[in-house]
């Protein structure tokens, strides 16, 4: 096989013990929601999982698959693999992947104590130790245990009968496997607990049972954790305990690769690492694996373009990069670096808010620049329109850049008239923001897509909503503007916003650039989420301003939102460190001379500035007209592209 030029150790062939890789790009695909009711391959997943394989991925893995009933969490939308039902649709499945060039895996996973009590029984782990939820799981009895293992083996058997390639074991985090390896979480005294040996007993016995059940056909490995980093926890699983036991399976026979990842379910920022965190972050603990082991090390976590993974392989970090995000903002991800287009490569921003963020709220999973993914069934391609027209968007926010590329794809002649000086829109203004510049990588994106595409872009073109361009077709996606409409969560009745508010600046407004703070500064929270987790970012940060209050009706800053994407903590722990002071769970009754007088007598004050994150509102369209993302109603970035795609594709 040729490899790429300026990528030759990426893009080389790579074997798993009996299985040939055709490069080192692979992608990992767990707990994506895509299943329905029938517990097997659904429609969806199934074209999810071969979008990444047509994309160039060498290893696709299709979920993380339940191996016994009280592993199962999520109803009507897990694979399951407790019955031979099963193996129908994971052989097409298999068959599909295959005649795209690529390798089926499969990781066989048991939740452990994170499964919830309410999926309809008790979470089973080694010891009576709650759960991040707080829940107490059941304790497994020895014959328990031995009936899992059994699970796991049934497992293997059925996926080698559907012609699965590759048996992935999943031994990470505080999942079941992971938390008999913890010692915070393991505190069994039988032939399961205490002793390292003893605590590494039951992944032992689970790869030997995939082993027997695989067949000499199949390669069998293990995605681990580098470290837990349990919170406060003296003795925890780490680097060195991980690289012992990975040792110790190899030597023992059992490995055909380790898969590297790190955290916990108490450390989700080192699981699935937030936006501000270093690319590539885990490269250097992976170092000392690949030195000290014999078998191929993959390793993951915030690895985003070629060059960050070449420059991984190349200097052998590493044998090959595992990656899910970047698969889910773009499934022909390989394809485009290994034809030389690199620049057209959607980029993921590590934003979570579509992939974890959906999946958190029980929805399947998607990307904000990228909407179709998991949904590849209702949009297998773009298409070309019937009838060419020349279209007018009106707004260079992710609606409209999103809006002019499809309908350019779709083959109709586009103009943009954005009114300011610049593309991006509340993007532009998240990526301006401390710690979020990565958003405006997207920005970036469309603008090289829409110059690439032949879209006609005029900046500082505002357009009068009674005097449209002449166009075949004019979609408008001018966007929100500041102001109340949050108050209205907690205080509907509350109609002319906070009393005494009136002429206060709005957070954005101060992001922008357009009013600016001095002195002792406070927010007057409402919307929580990242715009106010922004402005104070950006307040704590700039010239001239002292101290920083936030008055937030969250019980935490950033709480609703930001507890779904797994950033909270990190968070957090960036505001305590910039000196912004937050007082949460308040409202404020009205506000004057520096003054803001909360509900219930209390004051805050005296303030040098005070200032609203308190939402935006639609900017108004022509009547009927084809409007997308927030001047139809203020929503997310997701929204807005999702809006694109729904109006574009029938244009």
């Amino acid at each position: 096989m040729s490899t790429h030029p300026r990528y030759p150790h990426l893009f080389s062939p790579l074997r798993l013990g009996p299985v040939e890789l055709k490069n080192r790009a692979t992608m990992a695909a767990h707990g994506m929601r895509l299943g329905d009711d029938s517990g097997v391959v659904s429609p969806r997943h199934r074209a999810y999982i071969v979008a990444r394989a047509k994309g160039g991925a060498a290893l696709v893995s299709a979920s993380s698959l339940p191996v016994h009933p009280t592993s199962q969490t999520f109803a009507g939308l897990q694979i399951r693999t407790a019955g031979d039902d099963l193996i129908p649709s994971l052989s097409a499945t298999a068959d599909e992947v295959h005649a795209a060039g690529s390798k089926l895996a499969i990781t066989l996973w048991h939740g452990g104590y994170n499964v919830t009590w309410l999926a309809g029984r008790a979470a089973v782990g080694p010891s009576a130790v709650a759960n991040s939820m707080g829940q107490i799981p059941k304790v497994l009895s020895i014959d328990e245990i031995a009936e899992i293992v059994a699970a796991y083996g049934a497992a293997a058997r059925r996926c080698r009968d559907a012609g699965v390639d590759v048996l992935e074991v999943q031994t990470s985090t505080d999942y079941l496997l992971g938390s008999f390896l913890s010692p915070v979480i393991n505190r069994r005294t039988d032939t399961y607990g205490g002793s390292f040996e003893n605590r590494l007993r039951i992944v032992c016995e689970v790869l030997a049972a995939v082993r027997e059940n695989a067949g000499a056909s199949l390669a069998v490995g293990i995605r681990t954790s580098i470290a837990h980093h349990m919170p406060g926890a003296d003795e925890d699983y780490d680097a060195a305990a991980s690289l012992a036991s990975v040792r110790a399976l190899q030597d023992d026979g059992l490995l055909d690769y380790v898969s590297l990842m790190s955290g916990s379910y108490r450390a989700a920022a080192q699981t699935i690492p937030t936006m501000d965190q270093p690319r590539a972050v885990l490269a250097d603990a992976a170092q000392l694996f690949t030195d000290e082991l014999k078998i191929p090390v993959i390793v993951a976590n915030r690895i985003r373009t070629a060059q960050e993974a070449e420059d991984i392989v190349a200097g052998g970090a590493a044998h090959a990069i595992a990656m899910a995000r970047t698969w889910i903002a773009d499934p022909d991800w390989a394809k485009k670096y290994e034809a030389g287009e690199d620049a057209r490569v959607r980029p993921c921003v590590s934003c979570s808010q579509a992939c974890q963020g959906f999946l958190a709220r029980g929805l399947r999973v998607s990307c904000i620049g990228n909407p179709v993914a998991g949904r590849e069934v209702e949009f297998p391609e773009i298409g070309t329109a019937s009838v060419a027209k020349d279209v007018a968007i009106i707004g260079g926010g992710p609606a409209g850049l999103e809006s002019a590329r499809l309908a350019a794809l779709r083959g109709h002649r586009v103009t943009v008239y954005e009114a300011s000086s610049r593309l991006g829109g509340q993007l532009a203004l998240a990526a301006a923001a401390p710690h979020r510049a990565e958003m405006g990588l997207l920005v970036d994106w469309w603008a090289r897509e829409l110059d690439t595409l032949g879209v006609v872009v005029r900046l500082d073109h505002a357009i009068d909503p009674h005097r449209p361009p002449a166009a075949g077709a004019v979609i408008w996606a001018i966007g929100a503007q500041p102001s109340q409409s949050a108050v209205g969560k907690l205080r509907p009745a509350l109609f002319d916003g906070i009393p005494g508010s009136s002429g206060l600046a709005h957070g954005r407004d101060v992001i922008a650039g357009i009013n600016a703070a001095t002195g002792k500064v406070l927010v007057l929270d409402e919307e929580g989420g990242w715009p106010a987790v922004s402005l104070a970012e950006t307040l704590a940060a700039q010239t001239g301003v002292s101290s920083v209050t936030v008055a937030t009706t969250e019980a935490q800053l950033g709480l609703a939102e930001l507890s779904l994407t797994r950033e909270l903590p990190v968070v957090t722990a960036r505001l305590r460190a910039a000196g912004v002071t937050v007082v949460p769970g308040v409202t404020a009754s009205h506000v004057g001379e520096g003054i803001a007088v909360l509900k219930d007598g209390p004051r805050l004050g005296r303030f040098n500035t005070i200032m609203l994150s308190t939402g935006t509102s639609a900017r108004p369209t022509p009547e009927g007209a084809l409007a997308v993302g927030d001047c139809v109603a203020p929503r997310s970035v997701w929204a807005a592209t999702n809006d694109a795609l729904a109006l574009v594709s029938r244009l």
